[in-house]
């Protein structure tokens, strides 16, 4: 009886969460509708090079946050995202220059080396996040100023990116728990969660991230090359 009970009651509190998910993501269509569409009259409008250089960095940010609404939007009605063939250059290189703009960070120098022009299929949104959760953690870790060197290559089947900057490195006390939840070291009202998602998402996928020993911080993500369109 008790686990009757235990269990109607774990299901009544996974309903609330899906339903305050849909909620919030109702509710926060409008005013951030307002801000990208206010965002994106500014940078129309003639004015200062710094007014219109904030205005850009406030549409991208919005436009962020409305891909991530419309994934919890998604994932709250079931559905099952398609990838679509990305050249990873260009993924890499737009989550960069996301970063770049939220850390306020132009003391590093970011080096981006793409053998040839990488294609594979993925969803967009979910890998320029992980993408963007790297560079800027790197950024973050380097705030006097260094180099975050990205390199991308074909390994037979697969593709490689290594991520490898030139800061303080990884904390020895969070080195094996890394890519767990909540795990988070001499980060300013961090959660800890960005590298756990970002495993995820690259599990996802089909590939796999790591770390290796290095100077500073070296991560290498693995994904396929050929895999169907649909990703969970």
């Amino acid at each position: 009886m008790n686990g009757m009970l235990a269990s109607q009651s774990w299901q009544e509190n996974i309903s609330a969460v899906e339903w305050l998910s849909t909620s919030i993501v109702h509710d926060l269509r409008n005013p951030l509708g307002a801000i990208y569409a206010a965002a994106e009259m500014l940078i129309e409008v003639d004015g200062p090079t710094q007014v219109k250089r904030l205005a850009t960095n406030i549409y991208r940010a919005a436009g962020r946050m409305r891909e991530l609404l419309a994934d919890l939007n998604n994932v709250s009605r079931g559905d099952t995202p398609a990838a679509e063939i990305c050249d990873i250059g260009e993924v890499i290189a737009a989550a960069s220059d996301a970063a770049s703009a939220t850390t306020k960070n132009h003391n590093v120098q970011i080096l981006l080396e793409v053998s040839g022009g990488i294609e594979l299929p993925l969803i967009r949104s979910r890998m320029e996040r992980v993408f963007f959760n790297l560079i800027a953690n790197a950024l973050e870790a380097m705030p006097t100023g260094g180099k975050l060197h990205i390199v991308c290559t074909k390994a037979n089947s697969c593709v490689l990116i290594e991520f490898e900057d030139t800061g303080p490195g990884i904390p020895r006390g969070i080195r094996d728990r890394l890519f767990e939840p909540f795990v988070t070291a001499g980060k300013r009202d961090g959660l800890g969660l960005g590298l756990a998602l970002s495993r995820q998402t690259v599990l996802n996928h089909g590939g796999d991230i790591w770390t290796e020993p290095a100077t500073g911080a070296r991560f290498i993500i693995r994904l396929p090359l050929n895999r169907a369109r649909s990703v969970e």
